[in-house]
């Protein structure tokens, strides 16, 4: 060995170099376009202040059971803080809970996400009890733009009730600008009279308000509300084209039924021959107009109308005719069509009328 020789020095040990930290990712801007989050829906809650149910800013109002039954109907069927309307509209007190007409929920819906604002498109669904088929009952829609001084629009025109029991129908318009808004179901047995606060009064009627809250929305100021168009009588004639026979029955259907609503007897079968419920009157009612009591036999100074329902007798004596070949006795079917009948009265004055 080399005595001389000097050995290299050992190495220090190279550390690892501290790594670079990756930087966060600078997130993507939100397009202002895509608009907010969807919103859960809403369930009302009663708000003694204006005297029905109230729902907070969501995509969506409903109800929930604080609208379910009728007045103090019997069955089970009382309504939790009736009548639930904004002004005087009261409900009928006949009948018997899902027997007779009554309003269950209203849910007021959009489809596109984030809270029910000025300007959507929403669409009211009311689930309703129909009495016996459901074609004696109609329902009418209505909105008000401030639920604290409602003033009523109807959307769109009379609906009839689409079948017999538990039903859904809807009615759609856009939302005009207001805070506060409230929406309006009233159904009713036969045609009833929407007085000035937008009800009808009938002995089964049912008349419910929902309240919304809505968001503003800058764009569009000056709105007012939309609604789905009605369908009118006259969208089957082309043209000018009126059909007078097909109004003349149109307009005595409307007088049958608005009899109908004045009435507080209800027929034991209706119209279709099916059976209304066990709360049910006869439905041969007794009026007197100028005339007297319903016949069974027509004599030398009955008249009759051949009908579907039993009309008042007034109606009959004003309008009818003197027993012929068509009608000869009480309750015989004429008219060629299923459930139409002969309905006399003793028309004591216009027998005259008929020497």
């Amino acid at each position: 060995e080399n005595p001389n020789f000097t050995p290299p020095p050992t190495p220090a040990p190279t550390q690892s170099p501290t790594p670079v930290p990756t930087p966060v990712p600078t997130p993507m801007p939100t397009d202002a376009n895509d608009g907010p989050p969807p919103s859960p829906g809403g369930v009302a809650s009663y708000d003694e202040v204006l005297g029905a149910p109230k729902c907070s800013f969501a995509s969506s109002c409903d109800s929930g059971i604080l609208l379910n039954g009728r007045a103090n109907i019997n069955n089970n069927g009382a309504e939790p803080n009736q009548p639930n309307t904004l002004n005087t509209c009261t409900d009928g007190l006949f009948g018997s809970y899902h027997s007779d007409e009554s309003i269950d929920k209203i849910v007021v819906s959009k489809a596109s996400g984030g809270d029910l604002t000025e300007g959507d498109e929403v669409t009211i669904t009311a689930t309703i009890w129909c009495w016996g088929s459901g074609t004696s009952d109609r329902i009418d829609f209505y909105y008000a733009a401030d639920a604290s001084q409602p003033a009523w629009t109807q959307i769109g025109l009379r609906k009839v009730c689409p079948g017999p029991g538990l039903q859904t129908v809807t009615a759609q318009f856009v939302l005009p600008q207001g805070s506060t808004q409230a929406v309006r179901a009233n159904l009713m047995y036969g045609s009833g009279t929407a007085g000035v606060n937008s009800c009808t009064s009938g002995s089964w009627d049912d008349t419910d308000d929902l309240v919304i809250s809505v968001r503003p929305n800058p764009s569009i100021q000056g709105l007012v509300a939309v609604a789905s168009p009605g369908k009118s009588k006259h969208d089957d004639v082309q043209g000018a084209v009126v059909y007078a026979e097909k109004d003349a029955a149109a307009d005595m259907m409307e007088k049958e039924l608005q009899e109908l609503n004045q009435s507080t007897e209800k027929p034991t079968e209706d119209d279709d021959g099916n059976e209304g419920g066990k709360d049910k009157g006869k439905g041969k009612g007794k009026g007197k107009g100028k005339g007297g009591e319903s016949v069974g036999t027509a004599s030398a100074t009955a008249k009759y109308v051949c009908t579907k329902r039993r009309p008042l007798t007034e109606n009959i004596c004003d309008e009818g005719s003197f027993a012929d070949d068509t009608c000869t006795s009480e309750g015989q079917s004429c008219g060629g069509r299923k459930g139409k009948k002969c309905w006399f009265a003793d028309c004591d004055g216009d027998e005259e009328a008929n020497e």
